[in-house]
């Protein structure tokens, strides 16, 4: 679980509902600061309950692309996604995180939470492979942070309970990590530059949308070094060359 909290009550929630479900690892990036530093640990023990010793243990990351780097698939969380990128409901997200796990269980992934207020911004949204959307009613769509990562976790629990051991002939190549995938997303933002691609005042909305393609699919790491061969290719040959005279 992965969070970008504003309250130090709900990552104590949240630990408390990781605790429920039984997932260990909780990562908080860039989590607010206070005067005075005993006052987040406080505020976020008192919520956890029974949970304290996951607290303890959580990870803190400056950033989200820190936070997120080792990780293979990032699944996003948001009552309002944007267009363009796959939506799927927390039942079909926990079938489809089994399976994937099933196939390469030495993938890691991050279930990203957004702030309480605001949740995820279009950037973050951007890093996720795709979209979890809690059917909630149109009247208030909007869940409390940890009633959300409760209903995730719980789906995701329940598909990891049905799933059967089950020993595949040959495991599945891994996915690249996100580190690497953002190191690619610079060097093609590079090479797009060097060939005029963004018009105007476009750059980040286009870099967005190519984001979104490549979400659409998963990448293994041969499909990543073709990617990057032809990025390759394409800064060389927008070079300027010397005429002979």
């Amino acid at each position: 679980m992965l969070l970008r909290p504003k309250s130090p009550g709900n990552v104590g929630s949240v630990a408390r509902a990781m605790k429920n479900m039984g997932f260990p690892h909780l990562i908080v990036a860039n989590p607010m600061t206070y005067e005075d530093p005993a006052y987040f640990e406080e505020e976020a023990g008192r919520m956890a309950w029974n949970a304290a010793d996951l607290l303890a243990s959580r990870q803190t990351a400056p950033d989200l692309a820190t936070a997120l780097a080792p990780f293979q698939l990032v699944i996003g969380t948001t009552s309002d996604p944007p267009p363009g990128i796959r939506v799927v409901a927390p039942r079909e997200m926990a079938g489809e995180v089994a399976s994937s796990l099933a196939a390469s269980p030495a993938i890691k992934v991050a279930l990203l939470l957004g702030q309480e207020d605001i949740g995820l911004t279009r950037e973050d949204l951007c890093r996720c492979r795709f979209l979890c959307v809690i059917p909630s009613s149109t009247d208030y769509v909007s869940l409390n942070l940890s009633q959300a990562a409760l209903l995730f976790m719980y789906e995701l629990r329940i598909a990891f309970l049905r799933r059967r051991p089950q020993t595949p002939a040959l495991e599945a190549e891994a996915p690249p990590t996100h580190a690497e995938l953002e190191s690619f997303y610079a060097r093609l933002e590079e090479a797009l530059s060097d060939i005029d691609f963004f018009p105007g005042t476009a750059r980040p909305h286009m870099m967005r949308e190519v984001r979104r393609i490549f979400n659409r699919s998963i990448l293994t790491g041969r499909d990543l070094a073709i990617m990057e061969g032809l990025v390759h290719q394409v800064r060389w040959a927008s070079r300027p060359r010397s005429v002979p005279e």
